[in-house]
């Protein structure tokens, strides 16, 4: 904002008046200009929050070879979040869809201004599941085809599961804790990652022999996007019960996570083997269309 009205500076010290003049005009038209901030349509606005359900609700998961299963859509958003340093400022809402108790997809919709009074609409998911996916994407040419289901990992020197909702939230939060994350652009340049506190789904009556389970994020300080997705789950396993775990991405750069500091996962955004290394195409990212703007709440 300063460098504009900088350049409507006009140094003549014989025309007093027309300096005075075209300052004024100068700050009328740039005080009509708003800064980045202000063109942002909050992240709570009903409008926003209804479009972004809405596209969500476009998508049918159907889970297994025969396709006679369909996940079903928490239609409540496990997680709202804005990022005015990309794009414009991205605003988005993050959903799962669940089968029999437990999460097999988790993603969902983020939109920006596009300029010229259009909005970009793009879809972002992860499979979490252990069977395939087919979604179907209503209304849409664009198609995600997963090539198989995610399966977690027993967590390094498991603790023995804890018998009580209470007591195991507390063993989540701890074994969460040993976990930290980074990523890098592509400008290459770094990013911590942080772990918020809050698990963002939380699932501890699912069916069969997982005993308890949540979803948390890490997200960077150039917004509160989650960047990667920790699956933290307990199961029965014969006469014991122990913790797995799973990272998956939902970005676009190189990701890497440490557990107790050791490296146990990475995740390159050119990995030569297949793009960001997801040869199973269990992560999508799909840039759906352009609509037309939201006109400003004050709008008459």
């Amino acid at each position: 904002m300063r460098q504009q009205i900088h350049h409507c500076v006009f140094w003549n010290s014989t025309f007093k008046k027309t300096l005075l003049v075209r300052t004024l005009v100068c700050w009328f038209v740039f005080s009509t200009i708003g800064t980045a901030d202000d063109r942002v349509v909050s992240q709570n606005d009903p409008r926003l929050q209804e479009l972004h359900l809405r596209e969500a609700k476009r998508w049918d998961m159907w889970i297994g070879m025969d396709q006679k299963r369909k996940a079903e859509i928490v239609v409540e958003p496990v997680f709202r979040w804005q990022n005015l340093s990309r794009a414009n400022g991205q605003t988005g809402a993050m959903f799962v869809w669940v089968d029999g108790g437990r999460p097999v997809v988790i993603g969902g919709v983020f939109s920006n201004p596009a300029g010229n009074g259009r909005r970009d609409i793009m879809h972002e998911f992860h499979a979490l599941g252990p069977d395939r996916l087919f979604p179907n994407f209503k209304d849409s040419d664009s198609k995600w085809l997963p090539g198989a289901g995610v399966a977690l990992l027993p967590l390094p020197e498991s603790p023995k599961v804890e018998d009580s909702f209470s007591k195991r939230t507390l063993q989540l939060r701890t074994i969460a804790r040993d976990f930290s994350a980074n990523s890098t652009d592509n400008e290459k340049q770094r990013w911590d990652l942080r772990l918020l506190p809050k698990p963002l789904y939380r699932y501890d009556k699912p069916q069969g022999d997982v005993i308890d389970g949540a979803l948390l994020a890490f997200v960077s300080d150039a917004g509160t996007d989650p960047e990667i997705i920790l699956i933290l789950e307990a199961r029965k396993e014969q006469n014991n019960s122990v913790w797995y775990y799973h990272t998956v991405r939902l970005s676009i750069s190189d990701l890497y996570v440490d557990y107790k500091g050791k490296r146990v996962w990475t995740s390159l955004r050119d990995d030569p083997s297949a793009p960001f290394g997801n040869k199973d195409n269990t992560y999508s990212l799909i840039r759906d269309r352009a609509i037309d703007e939201l006109p400003p709440t004050n709008a008459k």
